[in-house]
């Protein structure tokens, strides 16, 4: 029964596609609509497919769903719909939509009551609530799972996504102006593609909560209490040197060591081996997003080897990862406020004279100064040139 509603809706949406833009043309048409007529003229979408996209965007668009109840409720409208379920081509794009939508052993999610009630407006949010109380089975997670990463087995990684986004406080919630989560990188799934996303998003925060505090801590005149190594015994060579700076005058040696432990880093935490040993999942496989697996040949944990979250409960512990999430947001933008003013004096008016300045390039490890040292160096930096104006 759910499949025969499923495809009524899907023919009546494609039905009132095409009244719209027989009818009025273009101009009556929504920006969504257009989109994907365009992609249904270009070979893209099927009619089945055409009707499917439209029913998702509508599912959210009360005025869109009225237009079809109107269209039903006509003569004109009632033949159209049985013209198209008697045409033989769109019944085989019909039946090969569904086959596709139950490969994964359930309908598409946006179907459920939870997907569009997260569109809902304060005036209809108690109709979305009556919708949930009388779903129990697909009622939304709790906001702990959405953050813990846990996600039920029946949501897609876009509805997670959705579904973490809107439980992380602040004025944006959902967000994505790029459209990454809609995309399928290196030919995986979308799931995985968001698995991906999101991970390297908690990654880099990480690594900018560090680099921030760092970069603050050297323009301060901050230094550890100890020599850097038998050829620096003390911070003479880095005075008056901006933090960026820092790296170029810190030795080959030095760098390629920091290079290979940050290399060593990255294949640990996506080594199927590690993962398994430590009961985690690939974050592209259905694994929890920002996990990393512990160095099973040391003596204590990596994360908290002291056990200070032992006793925080699992509401707390969500808490927290979206604190991390949103401080490791904060941080990447801080971080490259202060690269931006160094690079480009006056960049950031509110860091003017506050941050010595940097003539190199941030993102290059080595530059032509290690020509000398390192093989293909000086390649690289040729390379690049034409790329990057500013440094010819």
């Amino acid at each position: 029964m759910r499949s025969v509603c499923i495809v009524l809706a899907l023919v009546a949406c494609l039905g009132q596609s095409r009244r719209v833009q027989n009818s009025a043309g273009q101009s009556a048409a929504r920006d969504w609509e257009l989109k994907n007529f365009a992609l249904h003229q270009e070979g893209e979408l099927n009619d089945a497919e055409l009707g499917m996209a439209n029913l998702k965007m509508g599912m959210h668009d009360p005025a869109l769903m009225s237009d079809v109840a109107k269209a039903l409720r006509s003569s004109e409208g009632l033949a159209e719909v049985v013209k198209m379920l008697a045409n033989p081509s769109f019944q085989v794009e019909a039946k090969g939509l569904a086959d596709q939508m139950r490969k994964g052993g359930v309908m598409a999610s946006f179907l459920a009551p939870q997907f569009y009630a997260q569109f809902a407006s304060a005036k209809q949010q108690a109709l979305a609530n009556t919708l949930l109380a009388s779903h129990p089975t697909s009622s939304r997670p709790s906001t702990r799972a959405a953050a813990s990463g846990r996600a039920s087995a029946k949501m897609s990684g876009i509805d997670e996504l959705i579904e973490f986004a809107e439980n992380t406080p602040g004025p944006v919630q959902y967000w994505d102006p790029l459209k990454l989560s809609e995309q399928e990188f290196w030919g995986d799934s979308n799931d995985a593609t968001i698995g991906f996303l999101r991970h390297a998003e908690i990654k880099h925060g990480r690594v900018a909560m560090a680099g921030f505090v760092g970069y603050c801590l050297h323009e301060n005149g901050i230094r550890w209490p100890f020599p850097l190594s038998t050829t620096l015994p003390d911070y003479s060579s880095f005075e008056g040197l901006s933090a960026p700076a820092v790296w170029d005058a810190t030795p080959v040696a030095a760098r390629l060591q920091i290079i290979l432990v940050i290399g060593f880093f990255e294949f640990w935490g996506e080594w199927e081996g590690a993962l398994a040993a430590n009961g985690m999942t690939h974050h592209m496989r259905g694994g929890k997003p920002g996990q990393y697996p512990d160095f099973t040949f040391a003596p204590l944990p990596l994360f908290d080897p002291f056990g200070f979250t032992d006793d925080l409960s699992e509401e707390e512990k969500a808490k927290k990862r979206i604190r991390e999430v949103q401080n490791g947001r904060l941080a990447m933008i801080g971080l490259f406020s202060l690269i931006s003013e160094a690079r480009v004096p006056g960049a950031v008016p509110a860091l003017a004279g506050l941050v010595k300045p940097y003539d190199g390039e941030v993102m290059g490890p080595f530059s032509a100064a290690d020509a000398g040292v390192l093989p293909g160096v000086g390649t690289m930096v040729e390379g690049i040139k034409p790329l990057f104006p500013w440094l010819q």
